[in-house]
């Protein structure tokens, strides 16, 4: 479960930015708070913002980061490190690019970070959280490593002389088996993950291929059904081929050629049923995100894990959004859970019905200095009875066009 993620120096976020999913003191809709033995958190947060003020930049650092950790292993010693895209509107190239994650996994707390140029890692730590009192595990400022005790610096200090400037040490020592650094490590390339819509077949349809007792299946037709698209079912067929293996968001997509159909039960004219089978491709752009979506949803919400994706509602009925929202949000449907991330233009959600003010968050640029700054609704003092779809469009909270 993610606590809390940090950045600065990417794209358009210069300064330091907070991302929290730690709940606030309000009492209101308790179902959409995850309480644990250390802490309150969200299930799902939504982040709203004008066109090109930065929303997407939020999601896309927390992906940068998680592939910078997954892909460390892959690098050749002279390799640049990948998907660094720092704030661009500077003079200092040289300037380092942070991220920091807070979060918890099997009941145990972690904090990691680094930061990077493109050519090594400047700073890295990890410091665990085994009971209340914080105990740092490791700390690199370039190659120069420091460990919080005895037994720690005997297991990970012979593994410093394994790792180059431009690896990541959590990595390299989780690769030779630390136990120090497994747990975090497996948190990073197994329970948070971001949707690639500019790739959204890669991450699922080994998914759907997977799916031999069909729960996955019945998943994705409900998810269809919900949002009255008539498609009743669908079959994908696959063959190898003779491609280059390609990696997005850690997943490497096997090499192979798939075709997906989508099957379309139709009433003719005699009260008879016909089955079509249309090409996926054939489908609107928002039926074929919700299709390639749906096993990352499932996933998400039957392990626990957290979901990050941008424009949720892209081609989306603003009905169907809240139905997703409500699974993350339904201790029902997320008994273990799972979180939702996500950036959105629905005000739909803009409701004390739907979401509490602590899971609403505002990116607004200064178009001045091309920064954009992130912060909560919850920032702002509470109106009895405010209408916050109203106040935000009002421009209240910032983070709107100034249309002329």
């Amino acid at each position: 479960m993610l606590i809390q993620f940090s950045m600065s120096n990417f794209r358009s976020f210069r300064n330091p930015a907070v991302f929290s999913m730690k709940a606030s003191s309000g009492k209101e809709l308790p179902d959409n708070i995850i309480n644990t033995e250390r802490m309150e958190l969200l299930k799902s947060a939504a982040i709203f913002g004008a066109n090109a003020a930065g929303k997407t930049n939020i999601i896309r650092a927390i992906a940068s980061a998680i592939m910078i950790i997954r892909t460390s292993d892959m690098r050749q010693i002279n390799d640049k490190i990948p998907f660094i895209d720092q704030f661009m509107f500077s003079h200092d190239k040289a300037a380092e690019t942070s991220f920091e994650f807070d979060f918890l996994t099997n009941g145990n707390r972690y904090i990691y970070g680094f930061s990077c140029t493109k050519e090594r890692i400047t700073q890295e730590y990890l410091t665990a959280y085994y009971s209340q009192k914080p105990s740092e595990i490791f700390r690199r400022e370039n190659h120069k490593y420091s460990f919080s005790n005895t037994g720690v610096k005997n297991e990970l200090e012979p593994l410093t002389e394994r790792n180059t400037p431009n690896k990541l040490f959590l990595a390299t020592a989780t690769s030779w088996n630390a136990r120090s650094t497994k747990e975090p490590y497996i948190w990073f390339s197994t329970c948070i993950d971001v949707f690639d819509s500019d790739n959204p077949m890669i991450q699922s349809l080994s998914l759907y291929e997977a799916d031999k007792d069909g729960e996955l299946r019945s998943f994705t037709q409900k998810l269809l059904k919900e949002a009255d698209i008539n498609i009743s079912d669908y079959a994908i067929r696959s063959k190898k081929v003779a491609a280059p293996p390609v990696i997005s968001m850690g997943v490497p997509f096997l090499s192979k050629e798939y075709a997906v159909m989508s099957r379309h039960d139709i009433k003719e004219g005699d009260g008879n049923i016909s089955t079509y089978y249309l090409p996926m491709q054939n489908e609107s752009k928002g039926t074929q995100n919700l299709f390639f979506m749906s096993p990352q949803i499932k996933k998400a919400l039957d392990n626990g894990y957290v979901f990050c994706v941008d424009e949720l509602d892209s081609s989306m009925h603003p009905a169907l959004l809240l139905y997703i929202v409500g699974l993350f949000n339904n201790p029902d449907t997320n008994p273990h859970g799972a979180q939702l991330i996500m950036t959105s233009h629905t005000t739909e959600l803009l409701s004390t019905n739907v979401m509490r003010r602590d899971q609403i968050f505002f990116v607004e640029k200064n178009n001045d200095t091309g920064i954009s700054e992130l912060y909560s609704l919850d920032e702002f003092s509470a109106r009895t009875r405010e209408d916050i779809r109203k106040a935000y469009l009002a421009g209240r909270f910032g983070a709107v066009p100034n249309i002329i």
